[in-house]
């Protein structure tokens, strides 16, 4: 009776092990899938708002000026 109790022992670690390993790398696959996609969405993000930037229509901007600063001699 022994025998039997330490020969399922013997087999029962490593099927434990390998239980959580297979679920390890089961985990590690689903959130690296979701962090990929993250760092990708923001990535795309940020590289789209570069290229609007840097090659968008460029226009001067035309603010009035504050009060105090223009054209007190006109006045």
């Amino acid at each position: 009776m022994a025998r039997d109790r330490a020969g399922m022992r013997s087999v029962a670690g490593p099927l434990v092990v390998l239980w959580l390993a297979a679920h390890a790398v089961l985990l590690g696959l689903i959130l690296g899938v979701k962090f990929l996609t993250a760092k990708t969405m923001a990535l795309m993000f940020l590289a789209g708002t570069v290229l609007w930037l840097l090659l968008g229509r460029k226009r001067v901007l035309s603010l009035p000026a504050p009060p105090g600063m223009g054209n007190e001699a006109a006045s």
